[in-house]
């Protein structure tokens, strides 16, 4: 018997398949600016937001406007959890991604702006 939480993995299931199809093909990681380098959430400062339009699932915003106040927000929160976790190689965009040359270039990207902070201060 399908329920409503079956139903709900089914869709899941579903869902995450055709979007993992999606990167494979469009392979995500050439899509992706160098410029987000994801600093902005350890600087502490609140990153610039830009109006858009968008459509989406009724269902998706019907969901997330029940949960209250600032749902827009919470959808940025959710963009920013997936794009975090590509970023950091938790997961993949596509089925035999290698995340390693990603982390790297963040990696390397950190620690340059970590030494001309530190050049500004004058720690050596």
């Amino acid at each position: 018997m399908w329920g409503p939480k079956n139903k709900a993995q089914l869709d899941l299931q579903v869902t995450l398949d055709r979007h993992q199809d999606a990167m494979r093909r469009t392979h995500i990681e050439d899509s992706i600016p160098m410029a987000w380098n994801g600093l902005d959430s350890f600087d502490g400062v609140a990153p610039h937001k830009t109006r858009v339009t968008i459509r989406l699932d009724a269902d998706m915003v019907k969901w997330f406007r029940k949960l209250g106040p600032n749902y827009s927000q919470r959808m940025n929160d959710v963009l920013r959890i997936y794009w975090s976790a590509l970023m950091g190689g938790q997961i993949s965009a596509y089925i035999g991604d290698d995340p390693m040359p990603r982390m790297q270039l963040e990696m390397n990207d950190l620690n340059r702006r970590l030494k001309e902070q530190n050049a500004e201060m004058g720690i050596t």
